[in-house]
């Protein structure tokens, strides 16, 4: 890539490139923190994190210490934090997620991602009940996971070939709409109103917005008519039984049921959370199992004349190598590469000084996974890293968020990764296959932004078969 100055003399007139490189030799430091040098004019370190966010922060690391400046586009300095004490951040009072709802409105606006403090405790304790392990078994959520599973890897093999990330992402959406109460018969519909929603993730910000903007949100109006119709119905039928149907019969501290728009806006980002970080983890973990015959084999040994998935999955006494493959894939690619936090006051930090109220702090979960001292090898997939379930909020499930925002859906997430997993080996061996890579040598790294996901362009292709 080439220097951002040799960027600007070919792109930029002459005149704005001696303006730029004016202020970039004035600019070394940000209230006391230096800037990570290589950003281009208006975008930034954009293409560095697209493709190298590790290498990114590894290099201001070794540059200027665990705390610097970089620039995430158009007018988005950020105060990259790449050090393990970053994690105490996330469990600050002080530090805030509200501002996400400020310019993705119509993606997290009244989600428990724009709440913060008691407001947030508040709101999240009358959810939390529904999320978890014991609760989950209850309900049809492991059931649909395994009928949308099989059936999706079960079409994997008819073609002979698939772009797993985009197989991952049809199944991880077939399971969470249907989590939802959807109809298989209105997935169709369901499916084109969610990608126009997701457009949702395009920032905008003040009175003026872009047709994007508008776009997403007639789909968000369209699939919240829909939800608050679910929580009515559920509601009048008082049916618990179901995740949603617990959702929407949780009560306040008064007895009364929470605002529908409040439920149907913390069902949107359920849908949001529970497909697109899936999907990228199952993706991983079907690449690297058809990489190796080694795994497969210990995949099929596994499954082999097993019973029901669902109890082998969640087992709480027996930690299994699927279980293993996909909390190492999401170590090696946490589908949110990094989370951010708004300084609503001054932070201390230990030995590194102070971060100014108003800051935007970048917490790297793609960086601190890698962390050699923590991880041997750390660029080395090895599912045999993990030979026992972490503990939440501990440094290995950190790409679940940390403090008070640790995600609600992490069992859901552990137990439909993992049962993917055992439904690939499963299938593999039922129907007499093997997996294989279409591509020769390693796997090409990923993609990070806007999520983490493997590139376009690798499938998987299935041989044998009876």
């Amino acid at each position: 890539m080439p220097h951002p100055v040799q960027f600007a003399r070919v792109f930029l007139p002459r005149r704005n490139v001696f303006l730029y490189d004016a202020r970039m030799a004035a600019a070394k430091a940000r209230n006391g923190f230096p800037i990570l040098d290589g950003a281009y004019p208006i975008i930034g370190h954009l293409p560095e994190m697209y493709r190298r966010f590790p290498a990114l922060c590894a290099r201001g690391l070794a540059a200027h210490g665990p705390l610097f400046w970089i620039h995430g586009g158009p007018g988005a300095p950020q105060l990259m934090f790449a050090d393990p004490r970053a994690f105490d951040i996330l469990k600050h009072p002080n530090a805030s997620t509200s501002f996400y709802s400020e310019g993705f409105s119509a993606l997290l606006g009244n989600t428990l991602f724009a709440f913060d403090g008691d407001e947030h405790r508040r709101v999240r304790a009358q959810f939390a009940p529904s999320f978890t392990p014991a609760a989950i078994r209850k309900t049809d959520v492991l059931q649909i996971v395994t009928e949308a599973v099989a059936g999706g890897i079960d079409r994997w093999i008819d073609a002979g070939e698939i772009d797993p990330l985009i197989g991952a992402k049809e199944i991880a959406l077939e399971i969470i709409f249907r989590v939802v109460g959807v109809p298989v018969s209105d997935l169709k519909s369901w499916r084109r109103q969610y990608s126009r929603f997701l457009l949702a993730g395009i920032p905008s910000r003040g009175k003026w917005r872009g047709p994007l903007y508008w776009i997403a949100k007639r789909a968000r109006d369209w699939l919240d008519a829909r939800l608050g119709k679910m929580v009515d119905d559920l509601r009048a039928s008082g049916d618990a039984s179901t995740l949603v149907g617990a959702m929407a019969n949780a009560r306040d501290e008064a007895g009364n049921f929470l605002p529908t728009l409040l439920v149907v806006s913390n069902l949107r980002l359920l849908v949001f959370a529970g497909h697109e970080t899936t999907a990228s983890a199952m993706a991983w973990s079907a690449l690297h199992l058809a990489a190796s015959p080694e795994f497969q084999r210990r995949a099929a040994e596994e499954v082999r004349g097993s019973g029901d998935l669902i109890e082998l999955g969640t087992d709480p006494q027996r930690f299994t190598f699927a279980e293993a493959q996909f909390r190492e894939s999401l170590r090696m690619y946490p589908p949110v590469h990094s989370v951010i936090r708004r300084a609503t006051a001054d932070l201390p930090v230990d030995g590194a000084g102070v971060i100014p109220r108003d800051t935007l702090v970048n917490v790297p979960f793609v960086h601190l996974m890698r962390d050699p001292s923590r991880f041997a090898e750390a660029d080395r997939y090895s599912p045999d890293r993990f030979t026992e379930r972490p503990r939440p909020s501990t440094l290995e499930t950190a790409m679940f968020g940390g403090g008070p925002h640790f995600c609600l859906g992490y069992h859901i997430a552990i137990a439909e990764g993992t049962l993917f997993n055992l439904h690939f080996a499963k299938a593999m061996v039922r129907r007499g296959v093997r997996a294989r890579l279409s591509v020769d040598g390693p796997l090409p790294g990923p993609v990070y932004l806007p999520l983490s996901h493997p590139p376009r362009g690798l499938a998987v292709t299935f041989e044998g078969g009876k």
